[in-house]
């Protein structure tokens, strides 16, 4: 691959350790990736108000969060893909007539994540909402369910080839998103912007939502507590998220 400008990484999973902490080594070893010139950034399913309350002492270039539906440069600005009122309030609606009235959804948005549980979901920073007049634009929607036939026809109330949806693997839901709302869409865009080739991109995932990242940047790289499916399509696999593995990945291939 060309001289690395940028590394990307996922958060739960990969660069977060099992309890959604990051080590010391791991902050430690991407402040001096930042310090050679090399830009850090994150690229995560999760909002990104929600998922800054967890980079306590890291200090990302860039942001892909809402799966790719948003992506900052240094705090501004520089894609964004998301449902309209009208579209994710179809959604929101198909969800409770095909899955049931008291299926359970999440929403996010650039302001937070909403959701309809009255439980946690997996961290403490969403707000509830019953979603009965609900009236924002949002970049994700999330269903309760592994059964793809019913989410395959909450989609298709707006067109199946404008939405992409994935499961995730660790937990019993399903990942709504636009078609311009991926990890690699959001690549392109950042490219595009930063005048950089995806070649100079060292990425870093574990689930379903990585896959196209890492095929897309110059050197993927799997954990090695990644579901088969990443690590069959990756460069190389590293240590697991418990391990460090991404920060002492980053420290092999820049020689830190």
């Amino acid at each position: 691959m060309e001289n690395i400008s940028l590394i990307l990484s996922d958060l739960d999973g990969t660069l977060f350790r099992n309890d959604k902490s990051i080590s010391g080594f791991t902050k430690q070893t991407i402040a001096q990736a930042q310090k050679q010139g090399v830009l850090f950034g994150i690229s995560t399913a999760r909002a990104g108000v929600n998922a800054v309350k967890f980079l306590d002492g890291i200090n990302p270039d860039i942001m892909i969060s809402n799966g790719g539906g948003l992506v900052t440069f240094r705090g501004a600005k520089i894609y964004s893909c998301e449902f309209s009122v009208e579209e994710i309030r179809t959604l929101i609606d198909a969800t409770f007539e095909i899955c049931g009235k008291n299926a359970i959804i999440s929403v996010d948005n650039e302001r937070g994540l909403y959701s309809n549980s009255k439980e946690e979901l997996g961290d403490k920073f969403w707000t509830y909402n019953d979603f009965s007049d609900f009236n924002e634009p949002c970049m994700k929607m999330c269903i309760e369910t592994l059964d793809k036939e019913k989410v395959t026809a909450v989609a298709s109330r707006i067109g199946l080839e404008q939405i992409d949806f994935l499961p995730f693997s660790d937990i019993p839901w399903y990942k709504l998103s636009k078609k311009g709302a991926t990890k690699e869409k959001a690549i392109d865009a950042l490219c595009k912007h930063l005048k950089l080739s995806p070649l100079q991109i060292v990425a870093f995932g574990d689930d379903f939502n990585d896959i196209g990242m890492l095929k897309l940047c110059g050197k993927g790289i799997a954990m090695s507590n990644a579901i088969d499916e990443v690590k069959a399509i990756a460069d190389k696999i590293c240590l697991s998220n418990e391990e460090d593995g991404v920060a002492k990945c980053i420290s092999e291939i820049l020689k830190l």
